[in-house]
């Protein structure tokens, strides 16, 4: 990064000014510190702890960042170092635009790691989102692949679409950065592809993959298939194949929705040819639901998916259920509670570095232990009012 006046350095020497991590936040040590020269005005650790706080505490914006350390300065000073006082909105946003992003996706990782070790048996959802604060002017927005730990609510990693391509491409990347044995992934119908399959499979996990046109005839043959309850009938009864169906039934937030789940290991319809550039297809899946409102309005919905799990009708209704959760605990709340598509960081990769940022401090206000039923818009208030409160998230220990 060039230097400018405003980074010009009267440093004392004996302040860290690469480092100045407080204990308990090694996790960010994988990011390197891109300035150079005299571009070091004020230690890399204490901008990144700065920002961490300030988003915990409710702030959005780098220009937050700056209020929130003027607030705070005695208590940051118990952290961290400010050897030249308070960076400028434009030194955050500068160095954000700076780091290098893989590194700092590397942080999710080291955090889930030390949280979140094992995977087996758990949903793991993927899903793209657009950032759309970040448009330029070429019209190019980022978009970010996500992995969602359902059951834990936490994001494992994610990963930027590179700019001449989609999110296909992006996927199979991001699953080499995750320890997959033995759990399950969710993809939307953008990941039905064979090659996703095959990674998912070699990474000795399960996938459960909505089908729908992308996929040539195959979606339409699939849907034709089950809308033929004699020819389910008789696969079941003649054939010795399993044909599961359940149902479930919920009323609440001004709806009565009914869901039935129907799903078999009945393949042998199917080429020879899809089955095998298919790695692990065990089961097709139809999940149909109807919801009744409560202006009398009726809403429905049919779903099919691809799945090398064994037919069972109740499983497969609970994952596909469960998937939503990267749209409804970690996408909505990103766009919602942390103003994220309002974000306007547009220069360098800041877009995606403070997008990584944010989810680590989402991971971090969803493993909080003190307030367990307190919403992450409360918690923040919590944390802003109460240093305590915002040490115990961080798990920053006592001098």
């Amino acid at each position: 990064m060039a230097t400018t006046p405003s980074d010009s350095s009267d440093n004392n020497p004996e302040v860290d000014l690469r480092g100045g991590l407080p204990e308990g936040l090694e996790m960010f040590e994988v990011i390197e510190d891109p300035r150079s020269g005299n571009a070091t005005r004020h230690p890399f650790g204490s901008i990144l702890f700065i920002s961490l706080c300030a988003l915990l505490c409710g702030m959005d914006t780098c220009e937050d960042f700056v209020r929130f350390a003027k607030a705070r300065r005695e208590w940051l000073e118990k952290w961290v170092s400010l050897p030249n006082g308070i960076p400028c909105g434009n030194t955050f946003l500068r160095i954000f635009a700076a780091i290098d992003p893989q590194r700092f996706a590397q942080c999710i990782a080291e955090f889930v790691a030390a949280v979140c070790p094992d995977l087996a048996g758990q949903l793991v959802a993927l899903d793209g989102k657009t950032l759309r604060g970040s448009r330029k002017a070429d019209e190019s927005t980022v978009q970010i692949v996500s992995a969602w730990a359902c059951h834990n609510g936490l994001t494992l990693a994610q990963r930027a679409v590179d700019s001449k391509s989609n999110e296909i491409t992006a996927v199979p990347k991001l699953l080499r950065h995750l320890n997959l044995k033995g759990a399950v992934v969710s993809i939307d119908a953008m990941g039905a592809q064979k090659k996703i399959a095959i990674a998912i499979i070699h990474a000795e996990a399960d996938y459960l993959l909505a089908l729908k046109g992308n996929q040539g005839t195959l979606h339409e043959e699939v849907r034709t298939f089950f809308e033929d309850p004699d020819s389910l009938n008789y696969y079941a009864r003649e054939k010795g194949a399993v044909v599961e169906v359940c149902e479930q039934h919920d009323k609440g937030h001004g709806r009565v929705e009914k869901r039935v789940c129907t799903v078999t290991d009945y393949l042998s319809w199917l080429p020879a040819k899809v089955r095998r550039d298919w790695l692990g297809l065990r089961s097709i899946v139809r999940v149909e639901s109807r919801a009744e409102l409560s202006d009398g309005r009726v809403r429905e919905d049919t779903r099919y998916y691809l799945s090398s799990l064994p037919p069972e009708a109740m499983r497969h209704l609970e994952l596909s259920r469960a998937h939503w959760g990267i749209e409804n605990s970690c996408h909505w709340v990103l766009d919602v509670v942390f103003s994220e598509d309002q974000a306007r960081a547009r220069c360098g990769d800041a877009a995606q570095n403070l997008s990584c940022l944010r989810r680590i401090a989402l991971n971090m206000l969803k493993k909080d232990p003190i307030r367990p039923g307190e919403p992450i818009r409360g918690k923040r208030i919590y944390a802003a009012l109460d240093p305590a409160y915002l040490e115990a998230i961080i798990g920053l220990r006592q001098m």
